[in-house]
């Protein structure tokens, strides 16, 4: 039975210990995603600019990340299909207003998150997502 909770402990302290990119370009929005995350114990990087979210994802490991659809010079779309010609396989949540779920399904993303969103939902997708240990 200790065993078992030394694993269930194990687990939840990596997740916990996750590092997240975030990458929208809405100010007040990012401060809201990384509190929230934070809030659940995970380590959150942010970026309003969709061109530097890619270096940054680019030349950093991330558990995961949390793509905008609707940005100026580079928008989700062309942001994950450039990351994925990189090679960058990490899974990425969609998180937009404007059809996150069709282009989850059109890009091949891991999952979708309408916003407004509710932040118990958001926690529940990427705790599920880190817990399967996806990848693209």
């Amino acid at each position: 039975m200790r065993q078992a909770t030394a694993t269930t402990r194990s687990e939840s302290e990596q997740l916990t210990a996750a590092r997240i990119l975030v990458v929208d370009d809405d100010v007040n929005l990012t401060r809201l995603l990384r509190a929230i995350l934070r809030t659940s114990g995970f380590d959150v990087v942010t970026c309003g600019d969709s061109t530097e979210g890619l270096l940054i994802a680019e030349s950093d490991q991330f558990n995961l990340i949390i793509l905008d659809l609707r940005m100026p010079v580079m928008d989700g779309r062309t942001f994950y299909k450039e990351l994925r010609q990189r090679g960058v396989k990490t899974p990425v949540v969609i998180a937009s207003a404007y059809g996150a779920r069709a282009a989850q399904a059109e890009l091949g993303a891991q999952a979708a998150i309408e916003k407004p969103f509710d932040p118990d939902r958001l926690i529940d997708t990427v705790t599920r997502i880190l817990e399967k240990g996806e990848t693209a």
